[in-house]
C-alpha cells in the first residue's frame, strides 16, 4: 500500500518539488508493473494521467517518459481487447514523436511501431501489420544498434505471424528462424523471451500441419537451449514446449500405427490374385501414401506412388485403374511443389496418354481432367503461356460435352482459368468471349468484377 499511496500523491500533484521527468517517470514505471500484473485498467489510468500532465512537454527527458506511456497504454488496450483505441493510440504518439532525431525516441517509436502491428493484428488487418512491421525494418534494422534490438525481434515476429494469417507460411518460417538466430543467445530478457516465443510458435506451425517430425525437431530446439532458464516467461515457454512435445508424440505414434496397418494388408495381400484383394493393396497404398501428405514426407510419397504404378498401371479391372490414375494424379502434385515442374507436366501426358480415353470410368475420367487443369498451372510456372492455353483447350475437347456433374465443373473451372490466363496476356477480347461461354455452357452467375476488370484495360 505504501508505494500506491506514493503513486497517487504523485499523480495527485502533491510533490511540487520533484522533477516532472522523475514524477512521469514513476507514473509510467508503476503502470507497468500493473501490466505485469495484468491489472490493465489500473495500468490505462496512470497512463492516462501521464498523457494529461505531460503531454505537452518539450524537454527530451520529459517526451521520452511520455512515449513510454503511450507504449503502456497500447499494450493496455490491446490486453483488454481495445484493439482500435489501441491502434489509435500508437498512431498518435508516430505522429508526435517520429520526426525526433534523439536516439531514445527512436527506439521508443519503433516499440510503438511493434504495438501498431499487434493492434492490427488483433483487429484482423494482416496486410496492415505486414506495411507496419516492413517499415520498422526499413527504418531502424540496423547492424550494431543494440537499442532497437527489441522492436526489431518484435516486428520480426509480427511480421511472421501476418503471414501465417494469410495462409503464406513458408515465408513465415525463415522468419522464426531469423528471430532464433540473432537473439536466441542474447542477454536481454525479453530478447531471449521473444526467440523463445518464435521457436514456439515455429513448432506449432509444424505440428498443426501434421508435420510432427519437423514438430519434434523444433520443440528439442527449444528445450534444449532454455531448459536451463530462469526467468518465469522463458520457464512457461519450456513448459509450453514440452506439453506440445507430448502431443506430437502422441500424433506420431498414431500415424506411425497407421503406417504398420496398412503395411500389414499389403504384405499379407501383395501378392493376391483376387480383385478384391489387389483393390484392397491399392487402396492401402494410396491410403499411406495420405498419410505421409499429412506429414510432408514428400519423397516416401513419390516412392509409394511409383509403387501404386509398379503392381496397377495398366491393369484392366475399374477400381485398379482409377487408383492408377489416382497416383499419377498426385504424383504430379508432389513434383510440382518440389519445383520439379517438368517432371510433372511429363507425368500428366503420361497419364492422358495412359488414361485419356472416353471409355474410363467417370473417377478416371475426373482424374484426368483435373491433371489436364493442373499442367496447365505448371505450365504457367514454365512461362509457357500458348501451351498452357492449348492444355485448357484439351480440357474442353476431351471433357466439355460431358453430362456428369463432376467433370462438368472440372471443365467450367478449366475454362474460366483460361479466360484469366488470356486476360493476363492481354488478348481482352478473347478472354470475354472464353468467360462469356463459361457462362453460356455451365450457368454460371456473371462476375461483373472480373467483365469490369477486362473492359476498362
Amino acid at each position: 500500500m505504501a508505494d500506491e499511496d506514493e503513486v497517487s500523491r504523485r499523480a495527485d500533484g502533491a510533490s511540487e518539488a520533484e522533477p516532472p521527468e522523475q514524477a512521469a517517470g514513476a507514473l509510467v514505471d508503476r503502470g507497468n508493473a500493473l501490466l505485469d500484473e495484468h491489472r490493465f485498467e489500473e495500468a490505462l489510468s496512470l497512463c492516462d494521467q501521464v498523457l494529461q500532465r505531460f503531454g505537452a512537454a518539450s524537454e527530451p527527458a520529459l517526451r521520452a517518459q511520455v512515449a513510454r506511456a503511450f507504449i503502456g497504454k497500447a499494450i493496455a488496450l490491446g490486453q483488454l481487447g481495445r484493439f482500435a483505441d489501441s491502434l489509435s493510440s500508437c498512431d498518435d504518439a508516430v505522429q508526435r514523436f517520429a520526426g525526433y532525431d534523439d536516439a531514445r525516441l527512436r527506439e521508443l517509436v519503433a516499440k510503438v511501431l511493434v504495438h501498431k502491428a499487434h493492434a492490427l493484428m488483433g483487429l484482423k488487418r494482416p496486410e496492415e501489420t505486414l506495411s507496419v512491421s516492413d517499415e520498422l525494418l526499413r527504418r531502424y534494422d540496423r547492424p550494431g544498434d543494440e537499442a532497437l534490438h527489441v522492436a526489431v525481434a518484435g516486428a520480426l515476429l509480427t511480421k511472421a505471424e501476418a503471414l501465417g494469417e494469410l495462409e503464406r507460411l513458408e515465408e513465415a518460417l525463415p522468419l522464426y528462424d531469423e528471430v532464433f538466430r540473432r537473439y536466441g543467445g542474447a542477454s536481454d530478457a525479453v530478447l531471449r523471451d521473444t526467440a523463445g516465443v518464435a521457436l514456439l510458435s515455429k513448432a506449432i506451425f509444424f505440428r498443426l500441419s501434421n508435420r510432427p517430425l519437423e514438430a519434434l525437431a523444433t520443440y528439442d530446439s527449444l528445450l534444449q537451449h532454455f531448459s536451463g532458464a530462469r526467468e518465469p516467461r522463458l520457464r512457461d515457454l519450456v513448459a509450453a514446449a514440452g506439453s506440445g512435445r507430448e502431443r506430437t508424440l502422441e500424433l506420431l505414434e498414431r500415424s506411425e500405427a497407421e503406417l504398420a496397418a496398412l503395411d500389414e494388408v499389403i504384405h499379407q495381400q501383395g501378392d493376391a490374385s483376387e480383385p478384391g484383394a489387389r483393390a484392397r493393396v491399392a487402396r492401402a497404398l494410396l491410403d499411406k501414401a495420405a498419410l505421409f501428405r499429412q506429414q510432408h514426407r514428400s519423397e516416401e510419397m513419390l516412392s509409394t506412388f511409383d509403387e501404386v504404378l509398379r503392381r496397377f498401371d495398366g491393369a484392366s479391372e475399374p477400381a485398379l485403374r482409377e487408383a492408377a490414375a489416382e497416383a499419377l494424379l498426385y504424383k504430379g502434385v508432389v513434383l510440382g511443389n518440389l519445383q520439379r515442374t517438368e517432371e510433372a507436366v511429363a507425368v500428366y501426358d503420361a497419364m492422358v496418354s495412359r488414361y485419356g480415353g472416353v471409355g474410363e470410368p467417370v473417377a478416371v475420367r475426373v482424374r484426368v481432367a483435373r491433371a489436364l487443369s493442373y499442367k496447365g498451372v505448371f505450365l504457367g510456372r514454365l512461362n509457357r503461356r500458348e501451351e498452357e492455353v492449348a492444355a485448357f483447350d484439351e480440357l474442353d475437347r476431351r471433357y466439355g460435352g460431358a453430362r456428369e456433374e463432376e467433370l462438368r465443373e472440372q471443365v467450367a473451372r478449366g475454362l474460366a482459368c483460361k479466360a484469366e490466363l488470356l486476360w493476363k496476356m492481354n488478348r481482352l477480347e478473347a478472354s470475354l468471349a472464353t468467360y462469356d461461354d463459361v457462362v453460356r455452357r455451365f450457368g454460371l452467375p456473371e462476375d461483373a468484377q472480373l467483365r469490369a476488370r477486362v473492359r476498362s484495360l
